[in-house]
């Protein structure tokens, strides 16, 4: 996950914040996740993204998160 984050950020290196809007796929509400880079790897707010495959990721909200912090594996 963390390369996928990193490459969000070179692909925009003008951008202190990045602001995703994604699809819970869990339950397929609307999620804006903010991500910014920190000290130790990224913070984000919002929601959770887990990688579903090589260069994908899946976004929970954070309901859905907060129910089942684990990985589904889905994308919607």
């Amino acid at each position: 996950m963390l390369e996928i984050l990193k490459k969000m950020f070179e692909a925009t290196p003008e951008r202190s914040t990045i602001v995703l809007k994604e699809k819970c796929s869990v339950c397929g509400c609307e999620v804006l996740i903010e991500i910014m880079p920190s000290s130790g790897g990224y913070g984000l707010q919002g929601g959770s993204l887990s990688k579903c495959s090589t260069d994908d990721y899946c976004a929970k909200c954070a309901a859905c998160y907060k129910v089942n912090p684990t990985n589904n594996g889905k994308k919607v």
